[in-house]
């Protein structure tokens, strides 16, 4: 099977990445609002924030680390990935992201400058990926065909069309 990123996978990178800014964010807050507690009341309430601010500090700064690196490891085995030929796949949607990020589905407006191709196909296990592709393989390719094809990593290199009976 490919190795590439599925949209599962990619939101809970994500969602670690977001609780390790949350977590720092907050911890950064307890911990100046520990600074000022400590200075107008004495007891254990202001050392208590004093030490779980930085607690969560390292918390998040582990959790966003954990993210980054999670997020590389997959993203250097999809680049690194050998040839894997898949059958019966089904094409989902094909569009374009032009130079502006705009996500464009109309053939007509493919043309355009350092515009990027995607093919989305329902895998023969029942995902979902994403794949780049060239735009003459683009033009070959139609919504709702099946076929076999050809996968290096993130990059869809043919698209051999199986006729439905």
């Amino acid at each position: 099977m490919a190795i590439v990123m599925n949209a599962r996978k990619e939101g809970q990178i994500a969602t670690l990445l977001m609780l390790g800014v949350g977590a720092i964010i907050v911890g950064v807050l307890v911990f100046m609002f520990a600074i000022v507690i400590g200075m107008r009341v004495s007891g254990s309430g202001g050392m208590i924030l004093m030490a779980l601010g930085p607690i969560l500090v390292v918390a998040g700064v582990v959790m966003a680390g954990i993210g980054v690196a999670s997020g590389h490891s997959v993203n250097r085995a999809a680049t690194n990935a050998a040839v894997v030929n898949l059958e019966n796949c089904y094409v989902v949607a094909r569009f374009g992201i032009n130079e502006t990020g705009e996500m464009l589905f109309n053939d007509y407006d493919w043309d355009l400058p350092r515009m990027r191709y995607y093919v989305r196909l329902k895998m023969p296990n029942g995902l979902d990926e994403e794949f780049e592709c060239s735009y003459e393989l683009l033009s070959q390719v139609g919504e709702g065909m099946v076929g076999n094809v050809q996968v290096k990593g993130r990059w869809l290199g043919s698209f051999t069309p199986v006729p439905r009976v």
